[in-house]
């Protein structure tokens, strides 16, 4: 009876309407097309650092993280979220005045996030120096307080954002 019983009760749960859900995700690898898409307000880039994987916007005052790389080099690390603006362009990032402490440049594809912004993780700044006292050079620019100037071109759009950051050891 109970076997029976069992029998008839599976029987009847794969009976009835199909249970489907239903999933979708943003699409985070489009573009928008300059022709075609009108950007409300001003564009804007925030600098910042990736922390516990989450972008984290870096104030004037704040600190940024001077380091070792794995294969040579020292270097800062910097992040950007970017708003109305595409996703290919020019980065250009330095720190100091006339960016003498270090400077990068190159072509950079934003990575759309849900929330729809454009962002950059990793953005490596090489400090640079001069000599054989690297040591006695990142001492002197620990706890130094050094201009960020970025800057992000589009074709003939640009937005820039300056600030003030203190380096620390990382």
């Amino acid at each position: 009876m109970k076997r029976w019983f069992l029998g008839i009760s599976l029987l009847l749960t794969g009976c009835g309407e199909a249970y489907a859900p239903y999933f979708t995700d943003i699409e985070t690898d489009r573009d928008l097309d300059s022709d075609t898409v009108e950007f409300e307000g001003d564009p804007w880039l925030i600098p910042g650092v990736v922390e516990e994987q989450l972008f984290t916007e870096v104030e004037s005052g704040g600190e940024m993280h001077i380091i070792h790389g794995f294969q040579g080099g020292v270097w800062v690390h910097l992040s950007i979220r970017v708003n109305g603006m595409r996703s290919l362009g020019r980065i250009q990032a330095g720190l100091g005045e006339d960016n003498s402490v270090g400077e990068t440049q190159y072509d950079l594809r934003l990575a759309r996030t849900a929330e729809g912004y454009l962002e950059a993780y990793d953005i490596p700044i090489p400090i640079s120096y001069r000599g054989d006292d690297l040591a006695g050079h990142l001492e002197s620019l620990y706890g130094s307080e050094q201009p960020l100037n970025i800057t992000f071109r589009v074709q003939d759009r640009t937005v820039s954002d300056r600030r003030q950051i203190i380096l620390q050891p990382g």
